[in-house]
């Protein structure tokens, strides 16, 4: 499938990811063509972040099978957030196009392909166009060969939210009490939702998203969006709802 999907888009790396409900991802394959981009995939992805990542949202929300660029499905600030520059920033992936298939039983098949400093370039345009012809076959071809398998439907885990969750550790660290607005609002700042985009997310005025952001900041007593990134990240992890599954 990855050589077929090379010959009709010219891509430096590619990951295939399965994600099952808000079970932590399954990378089942994953290879570079030049730098090791994926060096971070086991014990910061994996560990915690990509509950910030787009791709894992849009699963969540059961997308429209497709073909998307990362930035088509992020929020509107995602380019400049923190964990933009945290990761993609640091992985050096400069473009993105991923193959995203959402299934039965809250399972979705992704194949990410990626540009980065081998070329030094990104998707053009037209090579984008010309791929998307492909888009029919490639999801014939995944649907069948997840049928072929066999498997049983995957076991889901029961969860609580990733905000109630993100309340008790700060609490449980920090000693930071924060209210489920404020947890909420702290989630979508980190996702890289602007304040309009906030207001959308949870039915508020941008106003009264800026009143909620106040209250978030002095209670954690930073004052930027870097501050509260360097404070909540090592916390994600914890925050897995699969983890507090029973």
């Amino acid at each position: 499938m990855i050589e077929y999907l090379r010959q009709g888009l010219e891509f430096d790396n590619v990951i295939v990811i399965i994600f099952v409900g808000t079970n932590t991802p399954q990378v089942a394959y994953s290879r570079v063509y030049g730098p090791d981009v994926f060096r971070y995939v086991d014990d910061q992805y994996l560990s915690g972040a990509y509950l910030l990542d787009p791709i894992y949202d849009h699963h969540l929300r059961r997308g429209q099978p497709g073909l998307f660029r990362l930035l088509d499905v992020a929020p509107d600030q995602f380019r400049s957030s923190r964990y933009y520059k945290w990761y993609y920033g640091r992985i050096g992936i400069s473009d993105e196009i991923s193959v995203f298939l959402p299934l039965t039983q809250g399972l979705t098949i992704t194949i990410s392909m990626g540009k980065d400093s081998s070329s030094g370039t990104i998707f053009s345009a037209k090579a984008e166009e010309n791929f998307r012809k492909h888009e029919p076959v490639i999801f014939s071809l995944l649907k069948a060969h997840w049928a072929a398998l066999g498997e049983p439907a995957a076991q889901i885990a029961r969860a609580t939210s990733v905000t109630q969750n993100l309340r008790a550790e700060m609490e449980n660290h920090y000693k930071v009490v924060l209210s489920a607005r404020q947890a909420e609002v702290a989630f979508l700042i980190l996702q890289g939702h602007s304040t309009p985009s906030i207001g959308l997310q949870l039915g508020v005025s941008p106003q009264t998203v800026k009143v909620f952001r106040k209250q978030l900041y002095h209670r954690c007593g930073i004052c930027s969006q870097a501050e509260l990134f360097a404070l909540m990240m090592p916390l994600l992890g914890l925050v897995n709802p699969a983890s507090r599954a029973f």
